[in-house]
């Protein structure tokens, strides 16, 4: 095993560890910090806002301008307890969330429990193991790859983005942005900051094409690659 696989693996087990503590001491928190204690209804209803913002202004790049989103298969990394994942399945034929924490997934499979084209999966942090190739059209990441600690772990999902992703889908995501943070492997919170620089690498890397940047410098650091 090389050094570079030795030490993605003592931090996909930080990952795990670290946000099934988060999930049990308060799941909600963390998944949207913005309280400390959420109403359920206006926890969702955040979800929502989010979806309506960073999903629903996108949709002629995803659909194309022709297909009907009820027509289309998302994934979603980073699905927590299913904060966006209820209103995406609304927008979507189908919808599968992906997380890292078991506890996390048995929350949100709980709260989509009531959603027959919502398909939940226990991820192991770095690759979509087990999805079919070119089986998405859409792929979408929201207040996760920040978190993320090391390069080395975005650039394993993102090669597998582009596995799953049918041609021409669109994978849609938020990155840490304010690379003036202090770097460190095992920080589960902070993430590793990526740097315009880096989301081009990250792209070529995959297989992408970056169709689109925005926020670079900041936390809201958007990314759209395009598989071509």
């Amino acid at each position: 095993m090389s050094v570079t696989a030795k030490m993605d693996e003592r931090i996909l087990k930080k990952m795990r560890l670290d946000w099934d503590n988060r999930a049990k001491e308060n799941a909600q928190h963390y998944v949207q910090n913005e309280k400390s204690e959420w109403d359920r209804r206006d926890f969702f209803r955040s979800g929502e806002i989010n979806v309506a913002n960073e999903v629903m202004t996108d949709m002629v790049a995803i659909c194309g301008g022709q297909r009907s989103p009820l027509d289309l298969r998302m994934l979603e990394i980073g699905c927590g307890v299913g904060r966006m994942t209820r209103m995406l399945s609304r927008i979507f034929g189908h919808v599968t969330g992906v997380d890292i924490s078991e506890e996390m997934i048995r929350q949100a499979r709980e709260n989509t429990a009531d959603l027959p084209n919502v398909d939940l999966v226990l991820g192991d942090g770095c690759t979509l193991a087990g999805l079919p190739d070119a089986s998405y059209d859409f792929a979408f990441s929201f207040i996760v790859f920040q978190h993320i600690p090391a390069y080395s772990v975005m650039a394993s999902y993102c090669r597998d983005v582009f596995r799953v992703l049918k041609p021409r889908g669109l994978f849609k995501f938020q990155v840490q942005g304010y690379t003036e943070l202090t770097r460190n492997d095992l920080d589960t919170w902070l993430g590793h900051p990526v740097s315009a620089d880096e989301a081009e690498r990250l792209a070529g890397e995959s297989g992408f094409a970056m169709e689109r940047e925005k926020g670079a410098g900041s936390q809201w650091y958007w990314l759209w690659f395009r598989k071509v």
